[in-house]
């Protein structure tokens, strides 16, 4: 019942589970011993020994835990031993990779730079943020609550905040959101939908769009609220809430649950703090060269070879584009900086207020990793083994990626595996609920009497049930697969159209539950599904693969694992 932030019902993840231990992989910090220590196996915390290098118990411990709650694993010695040996294959490439110079190129350098920059904004993070949050168990309940919410929202979107000032008082002034979506939107879903996005739950929208959208309540409107992308103006058409959901559900759930809050107050302050900071360095852009370097961007110069035909002049690259407590910079020491970020990072920007938006956090970067320096952050054991272990993961990747790019998948394979899967590519069947939820045994005990008289279900549910929102709809809450349903879902799917039972008793709360529809299972076909077999297909291959590029790796690289002392670990 936990919402799709924690991936328990993930069509991929049921799918994925064909191939799941395959997907062990992990990255660890290795301790240096000398080889006298390694020969002698001198310490008892010893897993397994790669050269020079050994996997400790403590190593192992840190990143099993965490792999078993993402896979949802279960602890065994079988698994243990299985993920012990991934991680051994992990430190043999990696050493592989150290050995044929990978990590002496000019990309890998560059990438180690990115790293150092990111582990020290990291570290100043820990620091001076991390240490902020605080999250209150009502806080924790609020967002339980949330997670199994859903609601269905539409929107328009604008680049600009004028622009969607502009939207907004169009709206207000009579406007629907069918008539301006016709001119917004490119996608002719969204044209013809006035910008229907459907039904959305926690963690499948930009954080702010999201924060908003719930705050409301059916049939309000948002001002424009401001997201990564733009600046979007939300309507919600409609909220359900799951009637099933239970307090062992919810102690069952708190762990992510908090940890998922932890990673949205962390970045909320994040926000504040670069806001806040931002002022504090007294930022301020000379609107023409904004204009003027935005122009540039939208025509490739950032980036683009000296033969790129928007030229630029000396003239131009020497204007000033913002000032600040920094210092100045010009035109051309902007596009470097920017220069500094990912491609993928680039593609966010989409108008002059992103680009500003960019310089401005490159600035407050330049400030932070000052100040982290004089704070000696960087001379952290913590920082420096981030470093190393960020950096051999992407050196791992490396070698890796060679691996993939040799793997090809023949179409009949593709064929053969779908004929022989059909379940895992249908989807499961559906059934529509109303229902009445009540606080009280005599209540409850009158509505059975008035629903066995013939008194209509819909007529009840908005008159007693304690949800609003469904009581409003005659108890309508949608559809629901079985397993959404908890306990109650082998009994609830016996039902058909138009019987209900009750009442469902649960931690002092009495359910009634009408069935008013079905939507039987259907399949994918190999066509919609050819894509997804290909990847799955070819991730098995690659395990295959790696494993030989391992084993004839191991003939030059002394390797020695100790499984016994698996049994030992304490989880």
């Amino acid at each position: 019942m936990v919402a799709r932030i924690f991936n328990v019902r993930n069509k991929e993840n049921l799918i994925g589970k064909y191939f799941l231990f395959l997907s062990l992989s992990c990255f660890i910090n290795c301790a240096q011993f000398t080889f006298a220590d390694i020969q002698n196996n001198s310490s008892p915390d010893t897993l397994a020994l790669i050269g020079y290098k050994v996997i400790t118990s403590e190593n192992y411990i840190y990143s099993y835990k965490n792999k078993l709650v993402k896979l949802g694993l279960t602890d065994n010695f079988e698994t243990r031993k299985g993920y012990l040996l991934n991680m051994v294959q992990d430190e043999i490439l990696i050493r592989q990779a150290y050995e044929s110079g990978l990590d002496k190129t000019v990309e890998s350098q560059n990438e180690l730079k990115r790293i150092q920059v990111q582990e020290l904004l990291n570290a100043f993070s820990d620091k001076h943020i991390s240490t902020k949050i605080n999250i209150t168990d009502n806080e924790l309940k609020d967002l339980f609550v949330k997670v199994n919410t859903k609601i269905k929202v539409r929107h328009l979107y604008a680049s600009s905040k004028e622009e969607a000032d502009r939207l907004y008082n169009q709206l207000l002034d009579g406007k629907t959101f069918v008539e301006l979506a016709q001119n917004i939107f490119q996608d002719q879903e969204l044209k013809e939908t006035g910008g229907l996005i459907g039904y959305i739950t926690i963690d499948e929208m930009d954080p702010d769009f999201e924060r908003a959208a719930y705050a409301l309540k059916v049939g309000e409107i948002s001002k424009p609220v401001k997201t990564v992308r733009g600046y979007s103006i939300i309507k919600v058409e409609d909220k359900i809430s799951n009637p099933f959901v239970t307090q062992s559900e919810y102690l069952k759930a708190y762990d992510k649950l908090k940890a998922f809050a932890r990673k949205r107050v962390y970045e909320e302050l994040t926000k504040e703090f670069s806001q806040s900071l931002s002022a504090k360095l007294n930022i301020q852009f000379d609107e023409k060269n904004v204009s003027l370097l935005y122009e540039y961007i939208k025509h490739g110069f950032i980036g683009a070879s000296v033969e790129n035909s928007f030229n630029v002049s000396e003239y131009d690259l020497d204007k000033i584009f913002v000032t600040s407590a920094m210092g100045s910079w010009n035109i051309k020491r902007a596009t470097n900086e920017l220069n500094t970020i990912s491609e993928k990072q680039k593609k966010w920007i989409r108008t002059e207020e992103n680009l500003k938006d960019f310089i401005a956090g490159l600035i407050n970067r330049e400030y932070i990793l000052q100040k982290a320096k004089k704070e000696k952050l960087d001379e952290l054991t913590s920082y420096k083994e981030n470093v190393r272990e960020n950096f051999d993961s992407y050196l791992l990747s490396i070698v890796e990626n060679k691996i993939i790019e040799k793997i090809k998948i023949p179409g009949d394979s593709v064929k053969a595996f779908y004929a022989g899967n059909l379940k895992l590519f249908a989807s499961s069947p559906e059934i529509k609920l109303s229902s009445i939820l009540l606080d009280d045994k005599i209540i409850s005990d009158s509505i059975k009497v008035m629903l066995v008289s013939g008194v209509d279900f819909a007529l009840l549910a908005g008159k007693y049930s304690i949800q609003k929102i469904p009581a409003e709809r005659g108890g309508d809450i949608g559809y629901y697969k079985k397993d959404e349903l908890e306990n109650f879902g082998d009994e609830i799917f016996r039902l058909k159209k138009d019987e209900w039972i009750g009442p469902l008793s649960f931690e002092g709360k009495y359910l009634f539950i009408k069935c008013t529809g079905y939507k039987q299972s259907s399949v994918k076909s190999l066509e919609e599904s050819y894509g997804e077999i290909e990847r799955w297909l070819a991730n098995a291959k690659w395990y295959k693969e790696k494993d030989k590029y391992v084993d004839s790796l191991k003939e030059k690289i002394e390797t020695k694992i100790f499984f016994d002392k698996l049994t030992k670990i304490k989880i």
